[in-house]
């Protein structure tokens, strides 16, 4: 057994409290690392210098996997460059309604959106003297499913009740006085525990509490995730930011790394802590972390903190990546079956 202890007194200062702590949880940490790292991006939307940057980001970010929730065509100039950039990366990718809309007649499209997915279909779409690797392409897009679970955990393209068509906005959240939405009621209905999804590329994360979080309005873009509450996370866009940002939007997943998932979930579970305990013990496999605080010294936002450290606490952290819109524009322009406005709008990310 590896014990770290953490005593307090009246005499210490709060920052030598923090530096004492600091130094068990590194050593904590060094012998027990079981944290995953998952990056999670949706509707690139065929915005090639977007995707780049973004996958240039998640390099920096030492992620285990890259998961795709779909939409990967529409709209841009570049789609067969963003299909082979995310097959390569991506460990899987899901349908959105873009890529459904190349095998099917468009539901809600736009004049633009329309435009430009039928010239994508002309490009997509294999040839009678095509090549097998067109085919290939082909084939897999029209592969592609709707939804992926793991567990209590649920990843959509756009809503946890109809995975390709519902936007989720933060307005289906809002409370006028009458309480929450029916929507926004069934949409948690419908739900486990946890749902990534994108669709409407406006971010945000939502919980039972029906308050929706810009990811600005995050302390560090970043929302620790509660086991036995549930939580809906639009990870926003790669390709065609719509919430007045225009850098490129993803989420990155902090988890546990999950051991027999057959019976714990997609998390471990955790222990129950009082928020006004004065002493904390975790025990993680042959690890036990003891912060003490006999004379209530610490304050429950420090034993917050330390608490939600000790547990590795799920966290999804949103990314804002800057690009280079004018190059981005610029590729736009050069096809001219693309309407003006869907390379325009990215300069202002509406």
């Amino acid at each position: 057994m590896w014990t770290a202890v953490v005593p307090s007194s009246k005499q210490r200062s709060e920052l030598h409290f923090r530096g004492q702590l600091e130094a068990a949880l590194e050593a904590w940490l060094v012998k027990q690392n079981d944290m995953s790292r998952r990056a999670i991006i949706s509707d690139v939307h065929s915005n090639l210098v977007a995707l780049e940057a973004v996958l240039a980001d998640i390099k920096t970010q030492q992620v285990d996997a890259i998961v795709c929730l779909g939409d990967i065509c529409g709209y841009g100039p570049q789609p067969l460059e963003c299909i082979e950039l995310i097959r390569k990366n991506a460990i899987w990718t899901l349908k959105g309604n873009h890529d459904e809309a190349l095998f099917v007649e468009p539901v809600d499209f736009g004049k633009n959106a329309r435009l430009a997915i039928e010239w994508q279909r002309g490009i997509l779409e294999p040839k009678l003297d095509g090549s097998a690797a067109d085919e290939e392409r082909w084939n897999w897009l029209q592969s592609l499913t709707s939804i992926h679970k793991e567990k209590d955990v649920e990843f959509v393209h756009a809503s946890p009740r109809d995975p390709i068509y519902e936007y989720v906005l933060r307005d289906d959240f809002h409370d006028s006085g009458l309480g929450p939405t029916q929507k926004a009621k069934d949409i948690f209905a419908s739900m486990d525990w946890l749902c990534f999804c994108g669709h409407s590329h406006r971010p945000g994360v939502v919980s039972e509490d029906f308050k929706w979080w810009r990811p600005a309005e995050l302390e560090g873009m970043s929302s620790l995730i509660r086991k036995g509450i549930k939580t809906l996370v639009n990870v926003g866009s790669v390709g065609q930011p719509r919430d007045g940002n225009p850098q490129a939007c993803y989420v990155l997943l902090d988890y546990e790394a999950p051991g027999d998932t057959t019976k714990t979930g997609f998390f471990r579970p955790l222990p129950e802590i009082a928020s006004d305990a004065k002493t904390i013990v975790v025990h993680k496999h042959d690890i036990e972390v003891r912060i003490d605080d006999d004379e209530s010294t610490k304050t429950s936002d420090q034993l917050r903190q330390v608490r939600e450290k000790l547990l590795n606490l799920p966290r999804v952290t949103f990314r804002r990546v800057p690009y280079d819109v004018e190059e981005a524009q610029s590729r736009f322009r050069s096809i001219p079956q693309l309407p003006d406005g869907n390379g325009t709008r990215l300069a202002k990310g509406l």
